[in-house]
């Protein structure tokens, strides 16, 4: 039935519980700011990141995943009365990096499928909003990136961001795979779903917490899963 899947990269291929918080608290132990604040700068840390996001997507078409993180950082901080550069809050993301590859596994259960693929000659790529860096040392880390035809992030190369529907067919062109042989898994409604819907793919919405209800128009998937057991027979 499929020629392809693509999946997202985090929360839907590797594990990131936690990490973010915890990289959150270690900058500002080495800033000498309180730990107490780690909650608060995490939450504004990602909220200046989304909006960030949105606006960038909405104006040129993209948003360059590690830029948009160095400048909500350092907005994130100046809310708390801490002045950083965008040079030094580049430099904690180099540090990022460091934990997420340390850190950062693929679920149990994503490696069960990407497996199966394999053996049924299944291609099998990444299209993701976030790093490049990043998401290639984990899959090294993990000895599985062989197994996917390619990865593609936003960078100069792909200008593009999620849920541009140009990045997806841009993705099936590179794959050579019409859009109803190919399915495509991702963990964000918005993002993941509503963009592979509007290009014609078949989409799975991975929602291991159950924290995705009542979704409307093309952020509604064709199948949602709490685990990939789920979809294994489909391939079987």
């Amino acid at each position: 039935m499929f020629e392809a899947v693509l999946f997202d990269a985090d929360e839907t291929i590797f594990n990131n519980e936690g990490i973010h918080m915890l990289v959150t608290s270690e900058i500002l132990q080495s800033l000498k700011m309180s730990l107490s604040l780690t909650n608060e700068i995490h939450d504004k840390w990602d909220m200046y990141y989304f909006q960030e996001q949105k606006r960038l997507v909405e104006e040129v078409g993209y948003c360059i995943d590690r830029e948009n993180a160095a400048r909500s950082l350092v907005l994130a901080l100046k809310d708390h009365g801490k002045e950083i550069t965008i040079e030094e809050a580049d430099e904690f993301y180099n540090y990022m990096i460091e934990k997420y590859t340390a850190i950062s596994k693929p679920y149990p259960d994503v490696l069960k499928l990407i497996n199966l693929l394999k053996e049924k000659e299944i291609k099998m790529a990444i299209v993701s909003n976030g790093n490049y860096e990043i998401i290639m040392s984990r899959l090294q880390k993990a000895n599985i990136e062989n197994l996917f035809e390619f990865v593609i992030a936003p960078c100069s190369d792909y200008p593009l961001t999620k849920p541009d529907i140009k990045i997806f067919q841009t993705t099936l062109a590179k794959i050579k795979t019409p859009a109803k042989k190919a399915m495509f898994i991702g963990d964000n409604p918005y993002a993941d779903i509503e963009g592979a819907n509007k290009a014609g793919l078949y989409t799975v919405l991975i929602d291991r917490r159950a924290i995705f209800n009542g979704l409307k128009g093309f952020q509604i998937p064709n199948k949602k899963i709490s685990s990939f057991e789920e979809i294994i027979s489909l391939f079987s």
